[in-house]
């Protein structure tokens, strides 16, 4: 995965105009592609994409909670009659 910098943020206007977006919105957005790397580098094991962060194990549990992340399942073959996942 590339990390887009320019990802469009929820935006808000001053009174000259100008249009501003608060740091902790980009630095919740840079954590979270950061996590999303991660998690896809190491095949979405949790242990290893915490380590490769440089935080815990539950630490990386409650960043995936607070952003919402889908954490994609592991393995499991296709049963070709009805599509499930054994």
């Amino acid at each position: 995965m590339v990390c887009n910098l320019y990802y469009p943020f929820t935006t808000l206007g001053d009174p000259h105009g100008n249009i501003v977006i608060p740091l902790k919105d980009i630095i919740s957005e840079v954590e979270k592609m950061h996590i999303l790397e991660a998690l896809e580098v190491t095949n979405w094991v949790k242990a290893r994409a915490a380590k490769r962060l440089g935080i815990s194990q539950s630490m990386l549990a409650y960043k995936i909670k607070k952003y919402e992340i889908i954490i994609k399942p592991r393995g499991g073959k296709e049963d070709e009659k009805d599509g499930k996942v054994n």
